[in-house]
């Protein structure tokens, strides 16, 4: 029996059925693993406000077990913002998959993710881990180390696989489900999901 849920949390426009989150979610259950999925009203006009609201929702529907949320892109930064602002209960650590890093971002994106630009810059109250390609027009690898060392969090390098989003050719993408696992069992003692069958290992 697993130790914790999972709470995903999408970025912008969503995660579509093949996309790697939606994916994982059926893998997790398949591990007897609680997973909870964030729903926005509108995946394509995001506002902090409105996405860090239901977040906090879903965290509440996790119930007693602590929670390692798996996030993407805008996903990732509500996060990782939420956690150095206010603290997530009952998170256990915060996955970050190809960070959304909006102040440096000048891409067609640009304005409509203007508004979560104010990321952390100390450490964060959270264990986490950030995942960054090679080639992502979202997030250097350079300032993935930048961000990862401020945040006192694990950097990984998943390669050069683009934005692992949507239009990622990645299928389940088995690599960085090794990686979940992997700072799953990593986890500081005091959390329950620290330990090896977390993941369905």
């Amino acid at each position: 029996r697993a130790g914790f849920d999972v709470v995903i949390v999408p970025g912008l426009d969503g995660s579509l059925p093949y996309h790697w989150q939606s994916r994982w979610a059926h893998i997790l259950r398949q591990h007897g693993i609680g997973v909870h999925r964030v729903r926005q009203r509108d995946w394509a006009r995001p506002t902090y406000r409105t996405w860090a609201d239901a977040l906090r929702r879903t965290l509440g529907q996790a119930g007693q077990r602590p929670v390692i949320i798996v996030a993407h892109s805008l996903g990732a930064a509500l996060s990782v913002r939420m956690a150095g602002e206010q603290g997530l209960n009952n998170v256990a650590g915060i996955f970050l998959v190809a960070l959304a890093d909006v102040t440096p971002y000048r891409g067609a994106e640009r304005s409509r993710v203007a508004e979560f630009a104010a990321l952390p810059t100390g450490p964060l109250p959270i264990p986490a881990m950030l995942v960054a390609s090679r080639d992502d027009e979202w997030l250097s690898l350079p300032r993935a180390r930048s961000l990862s060392d401020a945040w006192a969090a694990t950097l990984r390098d998943a390669g050069p696989v683009g934005h692992i989003g949507n239009n990622s050719p990645i299928g389940t993408w088995p690599d960085g489900m090794n990686m979940l696992a992997d700072f799953a069992t990593g986890l500081p003692a005091k959390h329950p999901a620290a330990h090896e069958d977390t993941l369905g290992r």
